[in-house]
């Protein structure tokens, strides 16, 4: 009896022992065991994620092509009204502001430009932009004084003129969280330009002139809620020739005068804008 008792006792710690076997290599251990491995697996696929960043075509809150750290940057439209200081070649001073301002180079204008978003950069925006003005000047009182002190006129005389511009360029946002901008592009001014010349053959008369121009720009944007900026801006607008109808002021007036540096003006802004798509194009970081 004892011996038949020992083997019984012997094939239930046998059973045991299989059974707890068993249990160890059983699928659901092995998933216990996947699970405490997955957030290390993750954090591994995160950190390559990051290391190599692909363009995806949709929104995902992993990996999301937008994110909403900036929300300057963003498709939107803009209304502008501006003060325009021209300089060029009807200018009391030649030069502008070399000896102070001149009151009788300032007008009025404005603008709409539209912000589009795209894949250029992380904090950039394409802009296009159609703007109209006002311009004039008027150096008729400038004179030169000889010796004996007879004063000789030394201005061409004065100009007026409206215009209209078209511009494409770049917005950047150097910073993620601010509303602070730098903006270059390229454009075309259209101008209808009544002048007074008393140093020409014509000294009366009009003109239409076509000037390819530089803008360039730096500006704040302030958030003011509900996808509403309000922004100030610094400008100056850079004519690129200075011929015969390639001008602001008409001058020269003769189509095959040697090129000279362009006429421009300043401008100081202040804008409305509203910018439905506040996001920033985003190629290293997520949500």
């Amino acid at each position: 009896m004892r011996p038949n008792l020992n083997m019984k006792y012997t094939r239930y710690i046998w059973s045991l022992v299989l059974a707890i076997g068993l249990a160890s290599f059983s699928p659901s251990a092995t998933a216990f065991a996947a699970d405490k491995k997955k957030p290390e697996i993750q954090q591994n696929s995160r950190t390559a994620q990051n290391n190599k960043p692909v363009w995806g075509k949709k929104v995902s809150r992993q990996t999301g092509l937008y994110t909403i750290r900036n929300k300057s940057v963003a498709n939107g439209l803009c209304l502008n009204f501006n003060a325009m200081y021209y300089y060029g070649d009807v200018d009391m001073l030649d030069q502008a502001f070399v000896h102070g301002f001149q009151p009788q180079n300032l007008s009025l204008g404005g603008g709409l430009h539209f912000g589009y978003l795209m894949p250029l950069g992380r904090f950039c925006n394409w802009r296009f932009t159609l703007g109209a003005g006002y311009l004039h000047g008027n150096d008729s009182a400038r004179y030169n004084i000889q010796d004996n002190g007879l004063k000789i006129p030394a201005g061409k005389g004065k100009f007026n003129s409206v215009f209209g511009e078209a511009n494409v360029g770049v917005e950047f946002y150097p910073f993620p969280r601010a509303g602070f901008y730098i903006y270059a592009g390229l454009g075309l001014a259209v101008s209808y330009i009544n002048y007074d010349f008393y140093k020409t053959e014509i000294p009366k008369g009009n003109t239409v002139s076509v000037l390819p121009m530089l803008p360039l720009e730096i500006g704040y944007n302030f958030y003011l809620g509900r996808s509403i900026f309000l922004g100030i801006s610094v400008a100056v607008h850079q004519g690129l020739l200075d011929m015969g109808h390639a001008n602001l002021d008409a001058w020269p007036l003769d189509k095959t005068s040697v090129f000279q540096w362009g006429d421009g003006y300043f401008q100081i802004g202040l804008s409305l804008s509203y910018r439905w798509h506040n996001c920033e194009v985003c190629r290293h970081s997520k949500w």
